[in-house]
């Protein structure tokens, strides 16, 4: 027994982590796995840098999407510095000196932007936490049945109640025909 509860209502909380943790890692290792194959290719260091750098000429767009002459330069100035042997960082490094970091795939992990990483975690946590506090409300305080009335006096009355209902229910309808 720890804090009040026992043993059995730990057990599927540990699974659920246990599970959660399991694909967090699984995850991390397929994106880590990816960004080494293509470090070397200038070809596809020069795609997948088209394909995520935001546009600083064209707003909301990513640098392929970009249909002004201005972004057809930049994916130009992209591909002579990918072949020219620069790094996907290096490449990211200047467009952030020049541009800003508006034109970064992600935001940097740092002052105001941390926000940007933390809010979604904080909005999932916060979610677990009401599902957890509803359903444990749910199942302290199970729904109560009234019992039928026993005596005939309250038979009575609620059969007083209900006549009451049925004519005022009458009259109302006859005034709105």
């Amino acid at each position: 027994m720890i804090a009040g509860r026992s043993c059995r209502s730990i057990i599927p909380l540990s699974g659920f982590f246990a599970c959660l943790c399991a694909g967090l890692f699984i995850l991390m290792v397929a994106v880590s796995s990816s960004v080494g194959e293509s470090a070397s290719d200038p070809e596809a260091v020069y795609t997948e840098l088209v394909n995520s750098i935001m546009s600083p000429v064209c707003p909301g767009k990513v640098l392929q999407a970009c249909p002004s002459a201005e972004g057809a330069q930049l994916r130009q100035l992209v591909r002579r510095k990918a072949f020219e042997g620069e790094t996907k960082e290096q490449i990211i490094r200047y467009f952030v000196e020049v541009y800003g970091p508006e034109v970064m795939p992600t935001p940097p992990a740092e002052g105001f932007f941390l926000t940007a990483w933390g809010l979604p975690f904080a909005a999932i946590l916060a979610g677990i936490g009401v599902v957890m506090v509803l359903v444990r409300a749910w199942t302290a305080h199970p729904m109560r049945i009234t019992p039928p009335p026993s005596s005939a006096g309250e038979r009575s009355s609620l059969i007083d109640s209900n006549d009451a209902l049925e004519k005022r229910l009458k009259r109302e309808l006859e005034e709105f025909i």
